[in-house]
């Protein structure tokens, strides 16, 4: 080989390794299916779905006031209004209002490690602790000023209880009364737990593992984080902070649509860092938690 033609070579390859990075920095393959959803999705299905393409971010990683650390779990409550998080490190309860302005802080009393919260109607919660794997049932009040576990109906599910890689997100089925759970990794897993939310003493309780969900969940994804279930469409969201992505699954366990949770993507000004907390509110607005006190608000395109 030649000096010329060597050094044509190197050029060229030093120009496509460039290119190749280049393509990669800009999410070119990640915009390109995207594309792809929009122009192979019907407008049925886009309107009667979430359609995660359509938001963008209104609330930008503003720092939760007078919280340092181990935000995790967030649920709204339509009773309220507003919006309620908890603390894994010192477990506590904090309602928020859609703004993400600190209305309250409820300190809990006998718990672990509490890593997720739905709200489940009336003035009632559930909220998973992860190393005990356990789900517990609230009553949270305007008056409540703490919470201890003792006070509260629990079930324990035992699977592979004890590490710190277990429940991550809960989230309720209103036509099903029952409760969502998602398990971080090894292995990432979706469970459905009937019967915690019913009145009848011993509650009664069913456990199903859900494959279908299970292997649409993870499909994108390194690990599940956190989970809401919309009772307008019937559809789960699933929050990957280490994929940086929000999906959007259907009772078939399809992949629907995708929010990228990256820097420049729906108008976020940087990448969230550690998203372990989703959910929405009755106007279809989007919260993200970011650990350890980052709060985002992502609203229809068409709204913001």
């Amino acid at each position: 080989m030649n000096a010329v033609y060597f050094k044509k070579t190197l050029i060229l390859f030093v120009i496509l390794v460039a290119g190749f990075l280049a393509l990669r920095e800009l999410d070119v393959e990640d915009h390109l299916f995207d594309w792809y959803l929009e122009q192979t999705t019907s407008e049925t299905t886009r309107e009667e779905s979430i359609w995660l393409p359509d938001y963008h971010v209104v609330i930008d990683a503003m720092v939760l006031e007078g919280i340092e650390d181990d935000a995790s779990g967030i649920t709204w409550s339509p009773l309220t209004h507003s919006l309620f998080i908890v603390l894994n490190g010192i477990n506590q309860v904090v309602e928020l209002s859609n703004n993400g302005d600190v209305l309250r802080r409820i300190p809990m009393k006998g718990f672990r490690d509490v890593e997720a919260i739905t709200w489940v109607g009336g003035n009632h919660f559930v909220v998973a602790d992860e190393r005990e794997q356990s789900l517990i049932q609230l009553t949270i009040t305007p008056n409540t000023e703490s919470l201890k576990k003792d006070d509260f109906p629990s079930v324990t599910l035992g699977v592979d209880a004890g590490d710190n890689k277990g429940f991550e997100g809960v989230a309720w089925d209103l036509e099903n009364d029952s409760i969502f759970v998602v398990r971080e990794r090894d292995p990432m897993r979706l469970y459905k737990v009937a019967g915690l939310t019913n009145p009848s003493q011993p509650p009664v309780i069913s456990i199903e593992k859900s494959d279908a969900l299970s292997e649409a969940a993870k499909a994108y994804n390194n690990d599940l984080s956190g989970l809401h279930y919309d009772q307008k469409s019937g559809h789960l969201l699933v929050l990957s902070h280490e994929s940086r992505l929000l999906t959007e699954v259907n009772s078939n366990g399809e992949q629907l649509s995708f929010l990228e949770l990256d820097t420049g993507w729906h108008g976020l000004k940087a990448f969230i860092p550690q998203a372990e907390g989703v959910t929405m509110d009755d106007d279809g607005n989007i919260y993200i938690l970011s650990e350890p006190n980052l709060f985002y608000k992502f609203s229809k395109a068409s709204d913001h």
